[in-house]
């Protein structure tokens, strides 16, 4: 009999504090001449964009990373910040303003495995990961590369066996190919998931975690 794993607790909010020390600094370098600058009720109108399209996907998806791997979150609440001119990374969790529903789905699936990853109960939150993915995916990657052959691994699997909706990896590929064209890492890590089976990639992966 296999338990549940325990599931954190997503809050998307308005990262206001952000908007007012950094957003607003990068608007004033990079905003097209007259472009203001999105006020707090247009990002709280975001926030609640994006919550409507991830609550009823959120235990589906959190569940089945967590059953992929064998892992469960160290931390119980994980914030999500959302503020202008930030794309999206995992550590804090920030978003950015730009997304469809879809992709803020898909985007926060993929910053969520990269938390789950580095900081759940099985390791130190600190512990060299890095070493241990050139061990076992190659040394000869970029960083950027290296890091994300396990994440494409994972959200392929949610993405294939659970979402059944190939278009959303579609979806990915095409984007990273329009911000660093077909010699990016982000593109090198999805051709080598493609390549080398990410069920196989997973099974290194969960062995690793094991050892």
């Amino acid at each position: 009999m296999t338990t549940k794993p325990n599931l954190p607790e997503l809050r998307i909010k308005n990262a206001w504090l952000l908007r007012e020390n950094a957003s607003v600094h990068i608007h004033k370098l990079f905003a097209k001449e007259g472009v203001e600058m999105c006020d707090h009720k247009s990002i709280n109108k975001t926030v609640v964009r994006y919550s409507k399209a991830w609550v009823p996907q959120q235990k589906q998806i959190l569940t089945a990373m967590c059953d992929i791997m064998g892992l469960e979150f160290r931390q119980n609440i994980i914030d999500v910040y959302i503020a202008p001119w930030f794309y999206a990374f995992s550590d804090p969790m920030v978003i950015g303003i730009k997304m469809t529903q879809k992709e803020f789905v898909s985007n926060l699936t993929h910053e969520l495995i990269h938390r789950l990853l580095t900081d759940n109960t099985s390791l130190p939150y600190d512990y060299d990961l890095i070493s241990i993915w050139g061990e076992l995916f190659g040394k000869n990657h970029a960083i950027t590369t290296l890091v994300h052959i396990p994440v494409h691994a994972i959200h392929k699997a949610i993405i294939v066996d659970v979402l059944n909706d190939p278009s959303i990896k579609d979806d990915d590929l095409e984007r990273c190919l329009g911000f660093e064209g077909k010699d990016g890492d982000y593109v090198k890590s999805w051709e080598y998931v493609d390549k080398h089976d990410y069920k196989k990639i997973i099974e290194k992966l969960k062995g690793s975690y094991k050892s």
